[in-house]
């Protein structure tokens, strides 16, 4: 398994000399792994994010291309069936008017939340590469109050 930033150093370099040019994304997240390989000592600028049971997704779409009626749910659906494959999903929130393609997710648990965060990061989706970031659990539910005590798991209806 090569990993997140594996997966897309492959892409990097299968992409050198064809013409295609690698996402804008992609290129800042090899950047900042090559940086944290080259100075793992280095200063708090470059430190691993601390996990937390909460993340954001960017890139996952373009509310300006979007045409069918329910592409919010087509989205949940596929994030909460990759999400089930770690443990699951206690809430999930499309957002729509995010010019970033942004969907905010909340694991039952830190390792569950890890494990889909190294199992999307980096992975490409509709024709673009997935970034995820660890949200502090406290600003997760300051944006999304119903979730704090939801600990329900999220059903999908496939």
């Amino acid at each position: 398994d090569l990993g997140a930033t594996g997966r897309l150093a492959l892409m990097a370099k299968l992409a050198e000399g064809t013409g295609m040019k690698v996402p804008e994304q992609a290129a800042k997240a090899l950047d900042v792994a090559e940086q944290n390989r080259a100075n793992p000592a280095g200063n708090n600028a470059n430190m691993p994010p601390i996990a937390t049971q909460c993340f954001m997704l960017s890139n996952m779409f373009d509310p300006a291309s979007e045409s069918d009626p329910n592409w919010d749910l087509e989205i949940k659906e596929d994030v909460v069936e990759e999400c089930n494959k770690h443990g699951g999903v206690n809430h999930i929130y499309v957002d729509k008017a995010s010019s970033q393609g942004n969907v905010y997710v909340k694991c039952p648990s830190i390792n569950c939340a890890v494990a889909a965060v190294n199992a999307l990061h980096g992975r490409w989706f509709a024709g673009k590469v997935i970034t995820a970031a660890y949200v502090p659990v406290v600003n997760y539910h300051n944006l999304f109050p119903d979730s704090a005590n939801n600990n329900q798991l999220v059903q999908i209806r496939r």
